[in-house]
């Protein structure tokens, strides 16, 4: 019986890896992570908006982070407050305000409360498919979409907001944001109000029968190797 040489196994190995990578790898579809404006925005307890334009046609979201900042005036390491954060997506198909088309009254994403550790000069928050999203992706219904972010539980020496980039490497943004506040308000602030983020999605959903066959695949060749080396 022939042996299975190690390069042959190597090389066997490696085919399966890159086909079980290649249909999980990501397109970005929006990246405003690169140019700082050194610029802060605090937006306290309400809603803030910022309404975005995704490149690509690739629409199950796998990956979104966006930048945040925190301090508190008293002492630099912990909050007073119990501070947590909530995000939502939605389409833009809302009552028409100054003319533009609000965010829709219904989210089609809703990240739901969650904690906000310490006060950083500058961090972000990363949503993963599988853990924080549906594990094949999140599917966007659109390319024209506001993601919102949201805090709560502050005390007085507390703040916290998201830091202002533009303009995108990726996609497109507009300079003014969306503020709920019992109701959307389109607003501006002086400067260009876009949000750091990135947003990264596949263009389908892997089929498990697939993936299945790929797993089982690489299970036959190990079992075959293991099987030619006792018998030589």
């Amino acid at each position: 019986m022939q042996k299975l040489s190690t390069p042959t196994l190597l090389l066997a190995l490696g085919m399966l890896w890159m086909g079980i990578d290649a249909p999980l790898r990501a397109t970005t579809i929006f990246d405003n992570s690169a140019h700082d404006l050194g610029t802060r925005f605090d937006p306290g307890t309400n809603e803030a908006g910022d309404e975005i334009l995704l490149a690509d046609t690739a629409r199950y979201l796998t990956t979104f982070s966006f930048e945040y900042w925190g301090v508190n005036t008293t002492h630099p390491t912990y909050f007073d407050g119990s501070i947590q954060a909530r995000v939502k997506f939605y389409r833009n198909t809302g009552a028409l305000v100054l003319g533009y088309a609000s965010p829709s009254p219904a989210s089609f994403f809703d990240s739901g409360w969650f904690s906000v550790p310490n006060p950083t000069d500058r961090l972000t928050f990363d949503f993963t498919a599988g853990s924080d999203l549906p594990s094949g992706g999140l599917f966007i219904p659109t390319s024209d979409m506001t993601w919102s972010v949201q805090f709560q539980g502050m005390a007085l020496s507390d703040s916290v907001g998201v830091d202002l980039y533009t303009p995108p490497l990726i996609g497109d943004d507009y300079t003014d944001y969306w503020e709920n506040d019992s109701g959307w308000m389109l607003c501006t602030n002086g400067v260009p109000m876009d949000f750091a983020a990135l947003l990264q999605a596949n263009s389908t959903v892997p089929e498990p029968s697939i993936i299945t066959l790929w797993i089982c695949g690489g299970l036959g060749i190990l079992t075959l190797a293991r099987r030619l080396r006792r018998k030589a």
